[in-house]
């Protein structure tokens, strides 16, 4: 090359926001109005066979059929989409009526008959499964959480599919949110107790919104970031998009207990927070196990479960010398698989001392392991001492 300083043509380097592909199903419970709805899709949601629910690829999709029709699933798929993430959403439809459609579910969820559609839409996200090949893996009905009977059925089906929930329970007050949180009780529940204040392009103002669909598309979103054991780490303190404002003022200080961000933390409440831009505070469950109030957790070992069933699966019904053989080491493999993506710090697979003669001659092998996973610090402790030792050291260099 020849001498000199050369200066090449300036390229392009600045960010730019990325829309991600995510693999991780989300839920939604929601209503709507099917006044002028695409026939297609009216069809589908009155085929008895279908259960009210609607699968999309991701929620700009499900946008194109719900943006002009009142109700709550425009909302939810907004807030989704305005994560950057394209992942695939099912939506169990409760219709609203023409009477309804200019009012806040909060002024017509006292109608019992549809409150009993909100609780059976939940239960019927479990059938995504076998109709559409999805399994839903976070369960959201933000505008209908609130209720403890939603709760309880949201609750079921996240213990019942091993999977997560996220709830709203839009209250007003620190007091009644540390009563209330202190209730809970579910390792699977990510719970919001207030709501947040956003700007409804629906609507054309700012409203209160509940936090789920926000947070059900961030975590969505870092699924697909971290890889493909994306759901084993902790995904709080990130900034996460379309907050706007607070419905209920908190008292923040980095590191007090007492505040009211902490204290609410330490029911087992997540928050978004302004903290150096809008984030998730907290990836905890309101669940009293140490152990197993971190969602991380739990996520963690929901998908090391779930991928070691269907990997054994291929053992079933296969002679007994094979799959001693074989079986431990497709255990092994994967735990092995786990540790070196940086989820889980160690692992190990052994065949069960319950092993005798008569379990398996009886065709019923045992199989163990144990894990650690890679948990996400919660808190950095600083302990500062002020000393005389320096000044010594000071005097020498100035003499």
């Amino acid at each position: 090359m020849p001498n000199g300083i050369k200066v090449l043509p300036t390229k392009n380097a600045s960010a730019t926001a990325t829309v991600i592909k995510s693999t991780t199903v989300i839920g939604i419970v929601g209503s709507a109005s099917l006044v002028d709805i695409d026939e297609k899709i009216k069809v589908k949601f009155e085929d008895k066979s279908r259960a009210g629910l609607l699968s999309f690829s991701d929620a700009d999709d499900a946008l194109k059929v719900f943006e002009s029709q009142a109700g709550t699933i425009r909302e939810d798929l907004w807030d989704i989409k305005m994560q950057n993430v394209k992942s695939p959403v099912v939506i169990s439809l409760v219709e609203i009526k023409k009477t309804h459609e200019d009012k806040t579910p909060q002024e017509f969820y006292g109608d019992a008959l549809f409150k009993s559609a909100v609780v059976k839409a939940v239960g019927n996200l479990q059938l995504a499964r076998t109709l559409f090949g999805a399994k839903v893996r976070i369960t959201i009905a933000g505008y209908f959480s609130h209720d403890k009977t939603v709760r309880g059925a949201m609750d079921s089906f996240a213990v019942g599919t091993k999977t997560i929930a996220i709830v709203d329970m839009n209250l007003k007050e620190v007091s009644n949110a540390l009563v209330e949180l202190n209730k809970l009780g579910s390792m699977r529940f990510l719970a919001f107790p207030f709501y947040r204040k956003a700007w409804s392009v629906y609507e054309n103002a700012n409203v209160t919104k509940p936090n789920s669909a926000v947070v059900a598309g961030h975590i969505a979103y870092w699924d697909a970031q971290m890889g493909e054991f994306g759901s084993c780490f902790d995904h709080a303190n990130r900034l996460i998009y379309d907050v706007e404002g607070v419905v209920t003022p908190l008292k923040y200080e980095e590191g007090e207990d007492t505040c009211d961000v902490n204290k609410i933390v330490a029911s087992g409440g997540a928050l978004l927070l302004n903290d150096d831009g809008n984030r998730l505070y907290n990836f905890e469950t309101p669940s009293d196990d140490a152990r197993f109030n971190k969602l991380e957790t739990i996520r963690f070992f929901d998908l090391i479960n779930e991928n070691l069933q269907k990997t054994l699966k291929r053992h079933k019904h296969r002679p007994a010398t094979d799959v001693f053989n074989l079986a431990k080491a497709d255990a092994d493999a994967f735990i092995g698989k786990a540790v070196k993506s940086g989820a889980a710090v160690g692992g190990k697979v052994w065949w069960s001392d319950k092993n005798d003669a008569t379990e398996v001659a009886a065709g019923t092998i045992y199989m163990d392991y144990k894990a650690s996973n890679n948990i996400g610090v919660r808190t950095i402790v600083v302990q500062p001492y002020a000393t005389n030792e320096y000044y010594a050291t000071l005097i020498a260099e100035n003499q």
